[in-house]
């Protein structure tokens, strides 16, 4: 690989991480369309080292909300189950079917998700819940706790659509959270990272070993040693960018990283709204 190409994996990797640590995703929303854009469309092969950068950038998240205390257990079992069954259905999907007309309503989603999440911030900036003091350990609990069949659907949709796209599951997670379960920003996003772990260790592991099954544009068939070729430039960087987005998620005020969330899903929707 040569050396300028490394050097932009490692660029893309440290914004991938920090925005990933930050907000509770894998990453890869940023990585495969700035991948795409700086070296060169190659979906397949980035989405499986997307995948990889997943389990590094969501571990790395998590290890740090778990030395915190952060990490609601209760959440995190009833939405796991799903997640891991549906990331590899995702995966098989995507290696079998034409996600265009997914990913178009995917888009739509995530634009629905900023504008919606925009109008709350604007229509509730004094709601407690989401006072910045507290850290996420110590926000209060819901009087309801959340349903399990929600929690276990959120978690499933998020599976899918991470195996079948190759991101982290935020984006579909912390607002299914936050609007379908009622929980505060800050829990959802660390709730997503800890979900998001062994879900991503399972859908890499699978998108990787089943390459070698899949050709490419030109039909040449394609290696997992070129997704993990990519995976080890980006990786570092996207660790050091995890590590300091998992410790400004609990320092900056709720409504920067909620700013954030609304940027990144209305760039998401309209990335992959252009892509069909």
């Amino acid at each position: 690989m040569p050396l300028l190409e490394i050097v932009a994996f490692g660029g893309i990797g440290l914004a991938a991480g920090l925005i990933g640590g930050l907000l509770g995703i894998g990453g890869s929303t940023i990585f495969i369309p700035a991948a795409t854009l700086l070296i060169g469309p190659d979906q397949q092969i980035y989405q499986a080292a997307a995948m990889v950068l997943n389990v590094f950038v969501a571990g790395t998240a998590t290890l740090t909300h778990h030395r915190a205390g952060a990490i609601d257990r209760g959440l995190v079992l009833r939405m796991l189950p799903a997640a891991i069954l549906m990331v590899l259905l995702g995966v098989l999907a995507s290696n079998h079917l034409d996600a265009e007309i997914l990913a178009a309503f995917f888009g739509g989603f995530l634009i629905l998700m900023s504008g919606l999440e925009a109008f709350r911030l604007w229509r509730s900036r004094d709601d407690p819940r989401e006072a910045p003091s507290p850290p996420p350990h110590d926000e209060p609990l819901e009087e309801v706790p959340p349903s399990r069949t929600i929690l276990a659907g959120v978690g499933g949709f998020m599976g899918f659509l991470g195996g079948l796209l190759g991101i982290g599951g935020g984006l579909v997670a912390v607002p299914g959270l936050r609007f379908l379960a009622g929980i505060p920003l800050r829990t959802a996003i660390v709730t997503s990272a800890a979900v998001t772990f062994p879900m991503a260790v399972i859908g890499a592991s699978y998108k990787n070993l089943s390459l070698s099954e899949l050709v490419d544009a030109e039909g040449r068939s394609l290696s997992a040693s070129d997704s993990l070729l990519i995976a080890t430039a980006i990786v570092p960087a996207a660790v050091l960018g995890s590590w300091l987005g998992a410790r400004l998620v609990r320092r900056l005020p709720i409504t920067t990283i909620r700013l954030a969330f609304i940027l990144l899903m209305g760039f998401a929707g309209i990335r992959m709204l252009g892509s069909i």
